[in-house]
């Protein structure tokens, strides 16, 4: 075994040398101090390095590396769901303005569009760990377009019900005359502004008025239900409504006798009762009305009032055949209109 090296210090007092004893609590101090002034002499350069020469740990370099490359995968991605919002947005448009409209579906409103998003911050707990919110927007981004999806797919499948029921349109849509198109009548006010006959000032006219004879026999103009039947002595008078769906109403006023109940179904062609001279009128006359989705229009852009007479003869009488009912009130077809306009002049 080889010898350990030993160390000897001078003693002043006796002047002689003498062994030196290290105990272990002083091992233990040095140890301790030289760990400690390590630590400071590495804190010293990792501040020179990093505040005096501004210079980046590798750590730091790396982590912000993966921050940039995280960040540009959220920039693209906020981009495409933007792309997306702009395409349902189009869809939107596409499905009030023509899918719905076809089939007089109301337009969805914004709030129902867009309800449950916002309001209350349910993002928060990202924005308190997203510095530069692109994480909360994209989740916010992404809740939005879920909930435009939605809203939109359950839109088309009540267009692809109302699609399946496209044949009854066309029997519903007011697309002839009330009255026999060789019956004696004449328009004796338009739809649009007007001059009120009874009060003498201008007000809207939400019909059309076709002055004839009393108990000239009034027919349904498209299928439907019968929505409401009011006798009143001012007003429309005698008057019926009828909802045609597919957002078609029609109104018929002033008549003298109505054969319909609230809540019967009626079919094109079929007799609803006679014109008349009741409520506020000043001579015998049909008020005619046509509302479209909860607007008043022009009846005369919607019924053909030269559909050919025959045409409108065999209507009439299929209807009768499905229902077993006769045409006692049918009245003689006038053919000549010149004829008839002679007669109302030297009336």
């Amino acid at each position: 075994m080889g010898k350990k090296n030993k160390e000897y210090i001078f003693d002043p007092l006796t002047l002689d040398y003498r062994e030196s004893v290290v105990t272990w609590r002083e091992r233990f101090r040095m140890a301790g101090l030289m760990f400690f002034v390590s630590i400071a002499v590495s804190f010293f350069y990792l501040w020179l390095y990093t505040v005096v020469f501004g210079q980046e740990l590798p750590k730091t370099i790396i982590l912000k590396k993966q921050n940039a490359e995280w960040n540009s995968q959220m920039s693209i991605l906020n981009t495409r769901m933007d792309d997306c919002q702009q395409r349902l947005e189009s869809l939107q448009l596409r499905d009030d303005g023509v899918y719905r409209a076809i089939f007089g579906l109301p337009e969805i409103s914004k709030d129902e569009r867009y309800s449950g998003i916002g309001g209350v911050n349910r993002y928060e707990y990202l924005i308190a760990n997203d510095h530069t919110g692109l994480l909360a927007s994209s989740v916010k981004k992404l809740d939005f377009l879920t909930k435009m999806a939605f809203v939109q797919s359950k839109s088309y499948d009540e267009v692809d019900q109302m699609a399946k029921r496209s044949g009854d349109i066309a029997s519903c849509v007011p697309a002839v005359p009330p009255f026999y198109p060789g019956s004696r009548y004449r328009i004796s006010s338009s739809f649009g502004i007007r001059r009120d006959p009874v009060f003498h000032t201008r007000r809207m006219h939400q019909g059309v008025d076709f002055a004839m004879d009393i108990n000239t026999p009034i027919y349904a103009v498209g299928d439907g239900t019968v929505e409401l039947v009011r006798r009143e002595l001012y007003g429309y008078g005698n008057s019926i409504i009828i909802n045609h769906g597919f957002g078609y109403k029609t109104r018929y006023a002033h008549m003298k006798t109505i054969n319909l109940i609230p809540g019967m179904s009626v079919k094109r062609g079929d007799c609803i009762g006679l014109s008349g001279n009741s409520g506020k009128s000043t001579g015998p006359h049909l008020h005619f009305e046509v509302m479209y989705r909860g607007r008043f229009v022009n009846p005369m852009n919607y019924m053909d009032i030269q559909i050919p007479l025959d045409e409108y003869v065999q209507m009439i009488k299929a209807r009768e055949e499905e229902t077993g009912m006769s045409s006692d009130l049918i009245q003689p077809v006038h053919k000549d209109r010149k004829t008839i306009r002679k007669r109302e002049k030297k009336k």
